[in-house]
């Protein structure tokens, strides 16, 4: 692995990390707080791809088991990966390699707002949001059917979110095209 390649991903993990700290919104529908950190690993896979996208997120959960209390609200350790928010730090990973493999296949270096936007609304936000959905109806007394359509008030924001981390991600690819050329 090139020092480039550590360096970014670390920089994500960065990133990931302050997107923890916008303080999370509970909502009444589920015990799952709206958080803007899921937009993070949509962003990892965008900006580093398939390999080194799912490697940072990756990264990243392995500090939260540690215990660092880097998840939304201050959250850390191994009970978190046992709680009411597995399935969605369980998708984290999946999303972040989809996002990345697709974008990669169908939309070289984040040119195309509408392709990113397909993907990373699809396989991002709601592979995230179904994954957690499972995950609360398994930890808890809703039942899958009620877990799935209380998630349906997560899709507002997750649709404003997937947008903006493609919106973010091609003027960071234009500027790093831009650059590489003036070399």
């Amino acid at each position: 692995m090139k020092t480039r390649d550590i360096t970014q991903i670390a920089i994500m993990i960065s990133i990931i990390i302050v997107l923890g700290f916008f303080p999370p919104i509970p909502i009444t529908l589920l015990p799952v707080p709206i958080v803007i950190q899921n937009a993070g690993f949509m962003l990892s896979g965008l900006l580093l791809g398939k390999k080194n996208g799912t490697i940072a997120t990756l990264l990243f959960l392995v500090l939260a088991a540690i215990g660092f209390p880097i998840l939304a609200g201050g959250r850390g350790g191994l009970t978190v990966f046992l709680g009411i928010t597995a399935g969605y730090l369980f998708a984290y990973p999946f999303a972040t390699f989809l996002i990345g493999w697709l974008n990669e296949k169908f939309n070289p270096n984040n040119q195309n707002l509408i392709y990113g936007f397909v993907i990373t609304f699809l396989f991002g936000a709601l592979l995230i949001d179904f994954f957690g959905a499972v995950g609360v109806s398994l930890l808890s007394d809703l039942s899958l059917s009620k877990s799935l359509l209380a998630s349906v008030t997560f899709i507002p924001g997750d649709t404003i979110k997937a947008f903006l981390t493609v919106f973010i991600a091609k003027r960071i690819a234009s500027a790093v095209f831009k650059r590489s050329e003036h070399r």
